[in-house]
């Protein structure tokens, strides 16, 4: 495993390589058998709720490297881990070496019993495993004077929590797997003293988006239903009749190749289009009312009572081109709407990585955003924070944008 770690470029620093060779990972996975506890692509379920979801787990090791080593660790250091396992936490450990020190805390109290006691049986002493809730950090008692050198967040979460902030050191770093309009991307690591302003990039998280087989156009529906989950935004009355409707197809001229990864699009319609939100299906009833790819959750845009959503259909040659689907009074606009966008990610962004991202506290006003705190470009306002995303291109304007962007589902 940690040669394979190695090998793939995600434990460059020999301090995170040596964690990787010395931590048995299987004294922490004790339920799995070996292959599968050193798989490096593979995240270990250790709980799970009364309807089969995992609450909890063992990440895959190459995130693990990863995100520690974006912690920009050091001897001595001392760091905070929310959402705990015990593998990772002893991982940090290792790295921070014997003068370091680790509080690693976690809400459930069945995972952090878990942790404590695999801990004690294979661990190294230096990690102290807390209850409480990660949103408020740890317990003000197990913050260093100062703060810690460095916090990760082993969890999705949808916000920065301002006590994440608040306990990281001056120069400190902190790494969250940060949630955008239904898709995560990690935060790298921040010091405290610039967060507001220091450049920011995104990294991916695998697995990735692509375009693996042909795809085959939807049915015609059989039977129809539509259910959303909206805060603050329209609803999908008048839906049910506009997706028993004539179909709008709007096809983009893009094309992307089997194989090829188009990762970077998902996020740029999500940051750059008003009225966004995800289509899914619900596989086991869905009846064909949309051609959404592989079942996987699709970019849409909602109008009244009209829906656009990005699709593919096999290309002439090789791979497929993007096309808008849309059913509704607006659908042909919408679905325009959709395709210029995806038109505008193939001439500025594509093949250029993620946007440069800045975050700034939620009071940081709009009045701000042209030339005073915060620099121009698509805004997403959360509860703590506002994220200010910069994509290439000529028309980088301001485009204010709330958040939780709904996921429509269709089914029978």
């Amino acid at each position: 495993m940690a040669d394979a770690l190695i090998a793939g470029g995600w434990a460059p620093s020999a301090h995170v390589r040596a964690a990787l060779r010395s931590v048995p990972r299987h004294r922490y996975t004790p339920e799995q058998k070996l292959a599968t506890a050193y798989a490096d692509d593979l995240a270990v379920v250790t709980r799970r709720d009364g309807t089969g979801r995992a609450t909890s787990s063992v990440s895959a090791p190459w995130l693990q490297a990863d995100m520690i080593e974006k912690l920009r660790l050091h001897p001595g250091a001392t760091a905070l881990e929310v959402g705990s396992g015990g593998y990772n936490a002893e991982l940090i450990a290792h790295t921070v070496g014997v003068t370091g020190h680790v509080v690693t805390v976690d809400i459930d109290p069945y995972v952090v019993h878990r942790t404590r006691r695999l801990t004690a049986e294979a661990g190294s002493g230096r990690v102290l495993v807390v209850r409480g809730d990660g949103a408020l950090g740890a317990p003000a008692r197990h913050v260093p004077r100062g703060g810690f050198d460095a916090i990760v967040i082993t969890h999705n979460a949808w916000d920065i929590a301002p006590a994440w902030h608040e306990q990281l050191t001056e120069g400190g770093h902190l790494v969250v797997p940060l949630e955008i309009h239904g898709y995560t991307r990690r935060r790298p690591p921040t010091s405290r003293r610039r967060a507001a302003r220091t450049g920011l990039d995104l990294l991916r998280l695998r697995p990735r988006p692509r375009v693996d087989g042909p795809h085959h156009p939807g049915r015609r529906p059989r039977r129809r239903r539509v259910a959303a989950a909206f805060r603050g935004r329209p609803g999908t009355r008048g839906l049910d009749e506009a997706l028993l409707g004539v179909r709008h197809e709007a096809p983009t001229g893009v094309r992307v190749a089997r194989g090829e990864s188009f990762e970077t699009l998902q996020l740029y319609l999500a940051t750059r289009l008003p009225g966004f939100c995800r289509l899914a299906l619900e596989s086991e009833r869905d009846t064909g009312i949309a051609a959404v790819p592989g079942g996987a959750a699709s970019a849409a845009l909602l109008g009244t009572a009209s829906l656009a959503y990005l699709t593919h259909t096999p290309a002439a040659v090789d791979g497929a081109e993007f096309v808008a689907h849309a059913f509704g009074p607006l659908g042909p606009e919408l679905a325009e709407q959709l395709a210029d966008a995806v038109r505008a990610w193939d001439r500025h962004a594509r093949g250029r990585g993620y946007p440069r991202l800045t975050i700034h506290p939620a009071t940081a006003s709009d009045d701000d955003l042209p030339v005073g705190d915060l620099p121009v470009g698509d805004v997403l306002t959360k509860r703590s924070t506002r994220l200010v995303f910069q994509w290439p291109g000529p028309d980088v304007t301001h485009r204010p944008f709330e958040t939780d962007a709904p996921t429509i589902r269709t089914a029978s």
